[in-house]
């Protein structure tokens, strides 16, 4: 059993129970020695950091000395106001462990309110860094904006003049084109009409040339058989003789039949070289009425395909001297045009370069243009940015210097915390039994025995200034709570 020699309970007990002295082994437990509370408060402070090594020794042994000085107060306050006020090693041991408790806490308060105006700071010059470094790009793109709104305009007026080129080269070509297209409808004029001309000549053409080839070794044999052939036979080969070139007698017709080529010579006649004197002379025998095909096939099969090559030649020269000059106009009509589609070709190769470079100059015009808009977006953007920035550091520039103040003196603050804490919680620990008097007493020596040790402490410290912040202490008044420092 454990009881407490405190009041008269425990002389109550001993009367009624006599036992309790007679049968029972009694431990007084005395207070502790001097050494012995410091070797307490030493153990328990070891590891943690008050600053120096020679302050966690003055702490240690501030320990001691302030409970050491509520139990004289204790006595005195017994002696005049007859109250008894008892301190045991529990109250040292708790003064001891809510000094740390508290210190670990106030520590943490304050470095985050600290690191919270310190990053303010650092915000604060990293914005006006932002802020010089966007001045910096603005007066650096500044040049650049100019040099590219220059170079755009020149390309603008360049892409202009250019366009104005090619409409000029694509208005030629038109006109041209059109001409070309004029000359290709009446070089076919021509060509129809010759043709028209030709057509009249080439089926009797080549109605004799099918006979031709349709005569064999055997119908010329027939032929050169006759000793003296039939007038239409010998007509005929006169005729023949004549287109020949040869005299246009029945030996000279027979020497034309001898020949082994005879046949390929006629189907390979030139009869577009025909002289003059030629078809003169051919024409006697052709508007002869009796020199028909018909009436020459009656006198021999053969000679019909000769009389009928001789008509042949005859309508066919007739016809080319007309068609000729028709053919020279075509041929002189049709060169003008192959030189005037040359030309077109060439002006249309003008057009298609001059097109090309207005395109290539029209696509570096459009990049040149979003280049310029980027960049004064670009600058745009940077020019807001850095108004925002201004205004927000000119508007913050006092509180960077409150929050820079405020900052040293929650450093002190800091420094501080290893006297005030520690009378903080000496004062929660021991003088709650105590009036004000001799709370202010124990509070006035424990400041002075701080300042004469070493330790770091405020000279206005208090409970409330310590523990509690005006927040809280006008919380305190708005509930209706006492706020003075004795409560």
């Amino acid at each position: 059993m454990c009881m407490s020699p405190v009041g008269d309970a425990f002389r109550a007990r001993c009367r009624q129970f006599p036992s309790l002295i007679n049968c029972c082994t009694i431990d007084w437990y005395s207070e502790w020695p001097e050494d012995a509370l410091l070797s307490v408060s030493r153990k328990f402070l070891a590891s943690t950091d008050l600053g120096s090594d020679a302050i966690k020794d003055a702490v240690a042994t501030m320990c001691v000395t302030i409970h050491t000085s509520v139990s004289e107060t204790s006595d005195r306050f017994y002696a005049e106001l007859r109250r008894r006020y008892y301190t045991t090693p529990k109250s040292y041991l708790d003064l001891i462990n809510l000094y740390l408790q508290l210190l670990k806490e106030k520590r943490e308060e304050f470095m985050v309110a600290r690191d919270r105006l310190l990053n303010g700071l650092d915000k604060l010059t990293q914005t006006n860094s932002m802020v010089d470094g966007m001045k910096a790009e603005l007066a650096s793109l500044q040049p650049t904006l100019e040099a590219k709104s220059k170079a755009t305009a020149e390309l603008l007026v360049k892409v202009a003049a250019d366009q104005k080129e090619a409409e000029q080269v694509k208005r030629n070509v038109a006109a041209e084109e059109a001409d070309v297209k004029k000359m290709q409808e009446e070089i076919q004029v021509v060509a129809d009409d010759a043709k028209a001309d030709l057509e009249e000549a080439m089926p009797a053409l080549n109605s004799a040339m099918d006979s031709l080839k349709a005569l064999n070794k055997n119908d010329i044999v027939e032929i050169k058989s006759f000793a003296k052939p039939p007038p239409l036979v010998q007509m005929t080969m006169e005729a023949v003789c004549i287109l020949k070139g040869e005299k246009p007698d029945w030996d000279s017709a027979k020497k034309v039949l001898n020949d082994s080529k005879f046949m390929q010579s006629l189907e390979e006649f030139d009869k577009d070289n025909i002289s003059d004197a030629t078809a003169k002379k051919l024409s006697k025998y052709i508007e002869d009425p009796v020199y028909t095909a018909e009436a020459v096939a009656k006198q021999s099969r053969a000679a019909m395909s000769l009389c009928m090559w001789t008509r042949a030649m005859h309508v066919y020269n007739r016809v080319a001297k007309v068609v000729g000059p028709k053919r020279e106009k075509l041929r002189q009509a049709e060169a003008s045009l192959e030189e005037a589609n040359r030309k077109l070709a060439e002006k249309q190769e003008l057009l298609h370069d001059v097109q090309s470079r207005v395109a290539a100059l029209k696509d570096q015009l459009a990049t040149a243009q979003q280049e310029q808009k980027d960049l004064n977006d670009q600058a745009g953007v940077t020019r807001r940015r850095l108004a925002a920035a201004c205004k927000l550091t000119s508007a913050l520039a006092d509180e960077g210097v409150r929050w820079q103040a405020t900052a040293e003196q929650i450093q002190a603050q800091t420094d501080l915390l290893v006297g005030d804490v520690f009378l903080g919680a000496a004062c929660i620990a021991y003088y709650g039994a105590f009036t004000g008097a001799y709370r202010q007493q124990l509070v006035a020596g424990w400041v002075a025995a701080c300042g004469s040790a070493g330790i770091p402490v405020s000279g206005d410290v208090s409970l409330r200034g310590t523990l509690a912040s005006p927040v809280e202490v006008r919380e305190w008044s708005i509930w209706g709570l006492p706020t003075d420092d004795v409560s």
